[in-house]
């Protein structure tokens, strides 16, 4: 099923973005699944990127709890997380306002493997089930380029 955001303009997603909270809490619980939205060439190239950046067979996120996340990866028939993220309070490049970021924190003692260290995925709540995002690169020249990408609760 295509959701009706899937071929919405950059655009019209950063519009839309401006207009929506946060999500509450409450609503950073479970698994969402990701689906890729916007023009084509980010829907084209998004999964050979993360791909080749470290995440392959990339699924979505998962909320432990309000404040912590985590990546989900599969490989056949088996699921793994990978890659920890805190939910940390930002100025949204996407908007200027205040928001809440998925960042990557130091693994291990360890910065986050590059790229991660630098990349953060903003959200907004969309719908109760539903959070719209965008993943910026926290780097000159890419910092205000944001991919969208939407996040569905599947448990």
């Amino acid at each position: 099923m295509t959701h009706p955001l899937t071929h919405a303009s950059l655009g019209e997603l950063r519009k839309l973005f401006a207009t929506l909270p946060a999500p509450a809490a409450g609503q950073r619980r479970g698994f969402f699944r990701a689906t890729f939205i916007g023009p084509a060439f980010i829907r084209l190239t998004a999964r050979p990127t993360l791909e080749i950046t470290g995440l392959p067979g990339w699924q979505g996120k998962k909320f432990l709890n309000p404040d912590d996340a985590t990546n989900i990866l599969a490989t056949g028939n088996t699921t793994r997380e990978h890659l920890a993220m805190r939910v940390t309070p930002v100025t949204s490049y996407a908007d200027g306002k205040p928001g809440l970021a998925l960042t990557y924190p130091p693994q291990g003692g360890k910065a986050a493997p590059a790229p991660w260290r630098w990349v953060r995925d903003e959200i907004r709540q969309l719908d109760e089930n539903t959070i719209l995002a965008f993943t910026f690169v926290d780097l000159p020249l890419l910092r205000h380029l944001g991919f969208p990408f939407l996040l569905v609760r599947e448990g």
